[in-house]
């Protein structure tokens, strides 16, 4: 199925607005309540949950457990969420629209390397090797690229190095230090949130 642009743009803010209020799938969220925040009608609100794929049972939404990539594991510690072995780097968007710390694991698809980050919604406390590097497409702050969001997963390489074929493999990707990415996914939740509401 195609989207337009407008149905893209506007389920990137959804998307956003109902990880920040379930608190990643934790609590489900009443539609008229995301309506609100996103700016759409309920029935529109309720369009968009389907183009998405979230749940919608009578009047609540459901992101599900946790973003996609992304799960609650025991190896971290207490009070901690975890991001998949996938190397996803949907953690930072959840840091922030959790305020709670997260941890990943991941191996670099090139050289093995475990890697191991743990950050807060404003912080790295943790990179594990230092030299680590979030591999992403642009998500344009425009919004341009909105469809980008909802698939926001893109691995982490061991080095700048070892993510140089990423780059060749995706053109107009970016390579991120770890903390330049979370400034990066800041920006992009300003552009989310700053967006004028709409109706369509």
């Amino acid at each position: 199925m195609t989207t337009s642009q407008t149905d893209r743009v506007a389920a990137a803010r959804l998307a956003w607005a109902a990880l920040k209020l379930t608190r990643a799938g934790r609590h489900p969220v009443g539609v008229d309540r995301l309506a609100a925040t996103v700016g759409v009608s309920p029935a529109e609100t309720r369009r968009l949950v389907e183009l998405i794929g979230f749940t919608l049972h009578r009047d609540l939404v459901s992101t599900g457990p946790a973003p996609r990539g992304a799960h609650h594991r025991l190896q971290p510690a207490e009070g901690t969420l975890g991001a998949g072995p996938d190397g996803t780097v949907d953690m930072f968007l959840l840091a922030i629209a959790t305020g709670e710390r997260v941890h990943a694991a991941a191996v670099c698809p090139v050289t093995g390397t475990h890697i191991r980050i743990d950050l807060t919604a404003h912080a790295i406390v943790q990179s594990d090797p230092p030299s680590a590097v979030v591999a992403a497409v642009d998500l344009g702050f425009g919004l341009d690229r909105a469809d980008a969001v909802a698939c926001a997963g893109q691995p982490f390489f061991a080095s700048a190095s070892a993510a140089a074929s990423w780059l060749v493999a995706h053109p107009g990707g970016r390579i991120y230090q770890v903390a330049a990415y979370l400034a990066q996914a800041h920006r992009l939740v300003a552009a989310l949130e700053a967006r004028p509401k709409f109706a369509l």
